[in-house]
């Protein structure tokens, strides 16, 4: 009975996987740009200070940065 409603249900299981993909991709290009425009108000380069600079106390910095952003972009998905 139970795999009979589940089956019954796949068509809104399959818009379910698109919708999670779309916003999935607009979440992440929206961080990114974020990421981008706390890198072009910041001074210097932030990709390269944490990658080859090793700059642990920029990397906590950019990913709190980074986590905030993505928290406000959910919250706007969300609603």
């Amino acid at each position: 009975m139970q795999i009979l409603t589940i089956l019954l249900q796949v068509p809104n299981l399959e818009k379910g996987i698109v919708g999670t993909l779309v916003y999935a991709t607009v979440g992440l290009i929206m961080s990114v740009i974020g990421f981008k425009v706390v890198d072009w108000i910041t001074p210097g380069n932030l990709a390269k200070q944490i990658g080859e600079g090793k700059n642990m106390a920029i990397a906590l910095v950019a990913s709190a940065l980074i986590l905030g952003i993505c928290i406000i972009i959910a919250a706007s998905i969300a609603s």
